[in-house]
C-alpha cells in the first residue's frame, strides 16, 4: 500500500480523473521469455531461476517461465522455476503447434500462453494463411484445454490485425477452450487512443467472464501510457519486463507501469515499487546492459541533485521531487560540478563532515566549478574534500 502523503503530485490528476471507478490490475512478467529476446542477452539456467525469484519477490502474479521448444536449457530453467515455490502463477509459452504445446504439458506446466500471427504482414511473411492459421489455433488450443492447461490465446501483431479476422480468430480460440486472451501490440504502433478502442471493443463482445492481457512495445515510447489506456479499456492483465528489456526499442516496463499507476491513478498493482530498484541492479549485472541514468523508477540521477538552484531547496523534497525517495528505497544526494551553487556547497560539507565557514563558500564554489570545467564532469567527493583542506 502506497503511503498517499509521499506523494506530491498535486491535485490536477485527481480533478481530470474524477468520476473514473476505481481499477485494479494483475501484472504478467516476461523477462524470462521476450526480455531475453534483446540483443545479447542470454540467460543460463540458474540465471533464469535467480531472475524469476527477484521477479516473484516483486509481487507480480504470473511469471512467464519460458518457451520450452527452444532447447534443453530452457526446459531446465523452467523446471527449476516450477519446483521453486514461488508465490506466482507460473506460465510457459508456445507457437500455436501440437508439438509445442506438448512440451508444455510434459513438463507440468498448467497455464500457457499459446501465440500465432494474426496480421496479413506476419503471415505473408510465414507464407501461412489466415484459413491455414485459424486450424493451428484450433488444434493447439483444444489440444491444451484437454490436458488441463489453462490457456491464454496471444494474437501475433493483433492491432495490425484486420478486425474482421481479428475478431474471428479470438472467437475460435475461445470456442476451443481458451480461457483467457492477450491482445498484441508487436511492433508498439497503437497509440493509447487505438488501445482502448480494441480493447474496449474487444470487451463489449467476449464480456466480462474473459480476462484480457494487454502486451505492448515500446518502439515509439508509448509502451506505458498504452498500458494504462488498457487498464482503464478493461484489461486485467499488463504484460512487460523489469526495464523493459526486450527486442528493438523494448517491451513494456512493468516498474514504471507500476509507479504510474499506483501514484498518478491510484491503481492497485502489487508491484513493490521498494524492490524494484534492486530487481534492476541485479538484472543489469546478469543481463550485462546499462540504462539511461534519467530513466523513471531506476535512473541513478532520479534523486540526486547537482543544480544549485534546486540545492537550494534540498530541505523541502516536495519542492524539487514528485514523489519521495523512500517509496524506492533509495537515498538522496547532491554531487557537486558546473552547476553547482552556495547551497551545494554547504549541503555537501554537512554531508562529509568537513568545515564550511561562510566566508569560505564562495572561494570553495568557485574552485568547484573551475575544476568541474577542467574535468568536463562532477568533482568527487575526495577531490572536495581536498579543495576544502586547501583552503582552509
Amino acid at each position: 500500500m502506497i503511503d498517499r502523503t509521499k506523494v506530491w503530485a498535486g491535485t490536477l490528476n485527481e480533478v481530470a480523473l474524477g468520476g473514473r471507478a476505481k481499477r485494479s490490475v494483475g501484472f504478467y512478467d516476461t523477462t524470462l521469455r521476450d526480455g531475453e529476446q534483446a540483443v545479447g542477452a542470454a540467460f543460463d539456467p540458474a540465471q533464469k531461476l535467480e531472475i524469476a525469484k527477484l521477479v516473484d519477490g516483486l509481487g507480480v502474479g504470473r511469471i512467464e517461465a519460458g518457451f520450452p521448444r527452444v532447447s534443453e536449457e530452457d526446459r531446465e530453467a523452467i523446471r527449476a522455476i516450477t519446483q521453486a515455490g514461488l508465490k506466482a502463477e507460473i506460465w510457459g509459452f508456445s507457437r500455436a503447434l501440437v508439438d509445442d504445446v506438448e512440451a508444455v504439458v510434459d513438463l507440468g506446466l498448467r497455464f500457457c500462453v499459446i501465440e500465432a500471427p494474426i496480421s496479413d504482414p506476419k503471415l505473408a511473411a510465414l507464407g501461412v494463411t489466415r484459413e491455414q492459421v485459424l486450424g493451428r489455433i484450433e488444434k493447439a488450443v483444444a489440444f491444451a484445454v484437454r490436458n488441463d492447461v489453462r490457456v491464454a490465446f496471444f494474437g501475433v501483431d493483433s492491432t495490425r490485425a484486420d478486425l474482421g479476422f481479428f475478431e474471428r480468430v479470438y472467437r475460435a480460440a475461445l470456442d476451443v477452450g481458451a480461457a483467457e486472451i492477450a491482445i498484441v501490440d508487436t511492433l508498439g504502433i497503437a497509440t493509447p487512443e487505438a488501445v482502448t478502442f480494441l480493447i474496449g471493443r474487444t470487451r463489449e463482445w467476449v464480456g466480462d467472464g474473459v480476462p484480457i492481457h494487454f502486451h505492448g512495445h515500446n518502439d515509439f515510447g508509448l509502451a506505458t501510457a498504452s498500458a494504462i489506456a488498457a487498464v482503464y479499456a478493461g484489461a486485467s492483465w499488463i504484460h512487460g519486463t523489469v526495464d523493459g528489456i526486450g527486442e528493438r526499442g523494448g517491451n513494456a516496463n512493468l516498474p514504471e507501469i507500476a509507479l504510474a499507476l499506483e501514484l498518478l491513478y491510484g491503481v492497485e498493482t502489487g508491484l513493490r515499487l521498494d524492490r524494484a530498484r534492486r530487481a534492476s541492479e541485479r538484472l543489469r549485472e546478469i543481463g550485462r546492459y546499462q540504462l539511461e541514468p534519467w530513466k523513471p523508477v531506476t535512473g541513478e540521477n532520479l534523486f540526486v541533485r547537482e543544480t544549485g538552484a534546486v540545492a537550494a531547496q534540498f530541505h523541502i523534497p516536495e519542492a524539487i521531487e514528485p514523489y519521495a525517495a523512500s517509496l524506492l528505497d533509495t537515498p538522496r544526494g547532491i554531487v557537486l560540478g558546473k552547476k553547482s551553487g552556495a547551497a551545494s556547497i554547504t549541503l555537501k560539507c554537512e554531508e562529509l563532515g568537513l568545515p564550511a565557514r561562510p566566508e569560505k563558500v564562495a572561494t570553495l564554489l568557485a574552485a568547484v566549478k573551475s575544476l568541474a570545467l577542467e574535468k568536463r564532469g562532477l568533482v568527487t567527493d575526495e577531490e572536495f574534500a581536498a579543495i576544502v583542506h586547501r583552503h582552509g
